[in-house]
C-alpha cells in the first residue's frame, strides 16, 4: 500500500545540504588533483586513503538527489502538482544537457578530442573525463518523474526493490555480452557501459546503478523527513528507517570485503576500479558513508543549530554550474606550468578557482540588496537578465512538452 506523504511543507533541511554541499567539493577538489597528476606523485597509505574518501562523494549526491526528490517533489506529486514538478525536473534535465554539451565543446576547443568524436559525445556514444556527471543527471532528471509516480502508485516497497534488485543483478549484468559492432564500429560499447555498465568502457556508476542509488536516497529522504518530524512516533520511524538502511549498507559491506587482504579493497575504491565496474560494494560503502555524515550532520545543523557549515552552502545551490563551469576549467587550464610540488599547488589554485566563480555566480544571481551599490546593481542586473534570456527556450520547451492543464 502506497505510504502516505505529509502535505505539510517542508523547509530546507540544514544537514542534507551542508552533506551535498561537502560532497561536491570533494567530488571536484578529486578533479583537479587527477588533472594535475598529484597522486601519481603523491602515493602510500595517506594518498589512497585520501582517494577512498573522495571516491564516496559521488554516492553522497547522487543519493541525496534522490532524497531530494522524496523531500521536495513527492509531496508536489501527492498534492495534485505532478505536472507543474514534472515541468521543473524536465527543465533541469535540459538545462543539464545543455551544460554537457558546452563542456563538451570546450574539451574539443581544448585540443583533447576531435570533432568526429565531439559529436559522439553529444549524441552520448562517448565519454568525457569529468563531465559525463552532467549526462548522468540530464537523463536521472528525465527519470525522476517515472520513479515518484511509481512511489506515489505503490509505495517506499517498490522503491526499496528497485535499490536493491539492480546491485544484486551485478553477476548477470556483468556477464552481458558486448554489443555489436555497428559500421565496423564499437560505437555502441560506450553508450552500453554508460547506460548498465556490462563493461568498464565508461566511469561508473552507469545510469541504471545510479538510478538505483536514487532510489535507496528516496528511502533515505523519507527516513530524514521523519527524524525531523515534530511528532514522536514520526521520528522514531525515521530513526527506524535510517537505522536499518545504515545497518543493511554496513552488514553488506562488511560481507563484500576481502578480509584476506583488507587494504585492497580500499585500493580498489581509491583507484575508481570497483567504482567502474559498478560492483555492489563501491554502493554500499558510499551509502554507508552518507548516511553517516547525514546523521551527524543533521545533529549539528538542524538538531544543535550550529552554523559553521552554512559557507559551504554555495556549492549545493550551484551544483550545475560547478559541476560544468569547473570542469571546463580543468579543461582549458594549461596542462604544465613549473610548479613547485608536482603540480599540487596549480591544481590548488584552479580548485580555489572552481569554488569562487561558483560563489559569484550564486551572488549574482541573488535578488540585489537595496543598499547595494551603484556598479554591483547594474553588474547584477544585467547578469540576471542575460540569464533569464538564456533560459526562455529551455522553459518554452519544456512547456510544450508538459502543458499547464490536462
Amino acid at each position: 500500500m502506497p505510504t502516505k506523504i505529509s502535505r505539510s511543507s517542508t523547509p530546507r533541511i540544514n544537514g542534507v545540504d551542508v552533506t551535498r554541499s561537502l560532497a561536491i567539493m570533494l567530488a571536484m577538489l578529486s578533479h583537479a588533483l587527477i588533472e594535475f597528476d598529484v597522486f601519481q606523485i603523491w602515493q602510500g597509505t595517506a594518498a589512497t586513503v585520501t582517494r577512498f574518501a573522495m571516491q564516496t562523494a559521488p554516492v553522497t549526491f547522487i543519493g541525496l538527489f534522490g532524497a531530494m526528490l522524496e523531500i521536495v517533489y513527492a509531496p508536489r506529486f501527492a498534492n495534485g502538482g505532478a505536472a507543474a514538478a514534472t515541468r521543473q525536473l524536465w527543465t533541469r534535465a535540459l538545462q543539464c544537457y545543455l551544460l554537457y554539451a558546452l563542456t563538451v565543446f570546450a574539451l574539443h576547443v581544448s585540443g583533447e578530442q576531435s570533432l568526429g568524436y565531439t559529436i559522439r559525445c553529444l549524441l552520448m556514444l562517448g565519454i568525457t573525463p569529468y563531465a559525463d556527471i552532467l549526462k548522468f543527471y540530464a537523463l536521472a532528471l528525465l527519470a525522476a518523474p517515472l520513479l515518484l509516480r511509481l512511489r506515489m502508485r505503490h509505495g517506499l516497497k517498490a522503491i526499496l526493490l528497485f535499490a536493491v534488485a539492480v546491485p544484486a543483478a551485478y553477476p548477470l549484468l556483468s556477464q552481458i555480452p558486448e554489443p555489436p559492432l555497428l559500421l565496423g564500429r564499437d560505437y555502441l560499447l560506450k553508450p552500453a557501459s554508460f547506460l548498465y555498465g556490462g563493461t568498464n568502457e565508461a566511469g561508473g556508476p552507469s545510469v541504471l546503478h545510479g538510478l538505483a542509488l536514487v532510489a535507496a536516497g528516496m528511502l533515505l529522504g523519507r527516513g530524514v523527513r521523519l527524524l525531523l518530524s515534530s511528532d514522536v512516533r514520526e521520528r522514531r520511524r525515521g530513526g527506524v528507517i535510517l537505522g536499518l538502511m545504515l545497518g543493511t549498507t554496513a552488514a553488506a559491506s562488511a560481507l563484500m570485503w576481502n578480509w584476506h587482504a583488507p587494504f585492497e579493497t580500499v585500493a580498489a575504491i581509491a583507484d575508481m576500479s570497483l567504482r567502474n565496474d559498478n560492483h555492489p560494494i563501491y554502493a554500499t560503502i558510499g551509502l554507508t558513508a552518507t548516511l553517516l555524515e547525514v546523521l551527524l550532520a543533521i545533529l549539528l545543523f538542524d538538531r544543535l543549530g550550529r552554523r559553521w557549515g552554512s559557507p559551504l552552502l554555495f556549492l549545493g545551490r550551484t551544483s550545475l554550474f560547478t559541476f560544468a563551469f569547473g570542469n571546463i576549467l580543468l579543461y582549458l587550464a594549461p596542462e604544465r606550468v613549473p610548479v613547485i610540488g608536482g603540480g599540487l599547488p596549480l591544481a590548488l589554485v584552479v580548485f580555489a578557482i572552481m569554488m569562487g566563480q561558483s560563489w559569484l555566480f550564486l551572488r549574482l544571481m541573488t535578488p540585489v540588496a537595496a543598499d547595494a551599490s551603484r556598479i554591483w546593481r547594474a553588474v547584477a542586473t544585467r547578469f540576471q537578465r542575460l540569464v533569464r534570456w538564456m533560459q526562455r527556450p529551455v522553459d518554452g520547451t519544456v512547456s510544450r512538452l508538459v502543458p499547464s492543464r490536462g
